[in-house]
Formats: structure tokens, C-alpha cells, sequence
């Protein structure tokens, strides 16, 4: 039991980690709850055997800070959609610029037809 807490909570921390450098969103959160409580479980059996309990709480401390930056990452954090102002101007001008040449054009056919 010990030892399949150790493993899952240690994956989940490396799983913790590389979510939280990546843009991935609340999706950290869910591995990080999972170390927790792995955490804790390696915790209390870590505690009843009289062994050490630095890795379970080193475990525990770094699952809460992913959990943590995940959390405030996401909510201060904002997606917004911007008009882009530049192209729709670049858009229109292109297309002020794409008649004046067809009127030009037809102003030649007409000279030519004289």
C-alpha cells in the first residue's frame, strides 16, 4: 500500500509540474488533488511505520503549489477576442484601392474605344 501511494504520488507531482509550466488550465488541478491525497495516505502509513515523512511532505508542499498556480493562473488570467482594427482599415483601403484601378481600367477601355 506504501509503496503504490509512493509511485502515484510521485507521478502525479511530475504530472503536477509539467501541467503548471505549461498553458494547460484547470487541468492541473486534478493531479495535483491526487498527490495530495496520496500524499497523505504515504503520510499516516509513513507515520505509523516510525520512518520518515520529509518525502511526503515535500510530495504534498509541491502538488499544493501546482495546485496553487494553476488556480490563481486561471483566474487571473483573462481570454479576451480584439477587433483588430489595423486589418479591417488595411481590409478597406485594399478594397478603396481595388476599384479606384477597375474605374481606371475602364476610363482606358473607354480612351481606346475613341
Amino acid at each position: 500500500m506504501k509503496t503504490l501511494a509512493l509511485i502515484i504520488a510521485i507521478i502525479g507531482c511530475v504530472i503536477t509540474i509539467a501541467f503548471t509550466i505549461f498553458p494547460i488550465g484547470n487541468l492541473t488541478v486534478f493531479p495535483a488533488f491526487i498527490t495530495i491525497i496520496c500524499g497523505f495516505i504515504l503520510l499516516k502509513l509513513s507515520e505509523q511505520d516510525g520512518t520518515s515523512t520529509k518525502l511526503p511532505k515535500i510530495l504534498i508542499g509541491i502538488a499544493f503549489i501546482g495546485a496553487l498556480i494553476s488556480m490563481s493562473r486561471s483566474v487571473l488570467t483573462t481570454d479576451a477576442i480584439e477587433k483588430d482594427v489595423q486589418f479591417e482599415q488595411r481590409e478597406e483601403n485594399s478594397e478603396q484601392e481595388a476599384v479606384k484601378d477597375l474605374e481606371d481600367l475602364e476610363d482606358l477601355e473607354d480612351l481606346d474605344g475613341l
